[in-house]
């Protein structure tokens, strides 16, 4: 898997930062997007990950494995802290590993991530909210199945415990298409200060909004 690596600003590397991209976004834009000039600012000390995780791996269930391998478990044996953060499908992919790995992963930011179709926020949101859905018998088969598992996966990991055992947030534009399954996934999952709601759409201009707010 190509990747390309931004080496800390200041000294030696003290966390990693990886940045998952969306379905239609390469590697190059986080950097050309001003996003990587963004968590330099804030965090100097971090080397910057940035996989080419296409839309291929998810089509072959092979984001977990791919991660582990070749970032997570590196970092891992490094004793480095892992910020993974997460554009659209990248988003996906981020939850993906840290339900996977979570003894890898210390912190997630989401930025408008993908978290399944209408129907399913629907049918969710009918039942009376995560806590009464229920997702059957399912196995990831094809894109619909995948995601109503990772919302069972969800609700056993993180709901049943109170939240995310690492901080978690998530920003979405006011005129995002993902803002219900966002806005579901939030009154799941989070706490009112790690959800941000910010002007614009599914866009760059809105992610570089949204990762101010969350960034620390």
């Amino acid at each position: 898997m190509k990747k390309l690596v931004f080496e800390p600003v200041t000294g030696a590397a003290k966390e990693w930062v990886v940045m998952l991209p969306g379905r239609y976004s390469s590697p190059m834009e986080f950097d050309r997007e001003g996003l990587v000039a963004q968590i330099q600012k804030k965090r100097p000390e971090a080397r910057i990950v940035v996989p080419d995780l296409h839309l291929g791996y998810y089509m072959n269930r092979a984001v977990e494995i791919c991660l582990w391998e070749e970032i997570l478990s590196p970092a891992y044996k490094e004793g480095m802290q892992v910020t993974m953060v997460g554009v659209s499908m990248g988003g996906l992919g981020a939850l993906i590993a840290v339900l996977k790995y979570p003894h890898a992963v210390q912190e997630v930011l989401l930025l408008a991530p993908y978290l399944g179709d209408p129907a399913l926020m629907e049918e969710i949101s009918k039942a009376g909210g995560l806590a009464f859905w229920r997702a059957g018998n399912v196995e990831a088969v094809d894109k619909d199945s995948s995601m109503r598992l990772l919302w069972a996966r969800l609700k056993e990991t993180w709901l049943t415990a109170s939240g995310p055992e690492i901080p978690v947030a998530l920003a979405c534009g006011l005129r995002d298409r993902h803002r219900v399954s966002n806005e579901l996934f939030a009154r799941s999952f989070l706490t009112r200060e790690n959800y941000h709601e910010v002007a614009g759409g599914h866009d760059w201009a809105a992610w570089r909004l949204g990762l101010e707010a969350m960034l620390k």
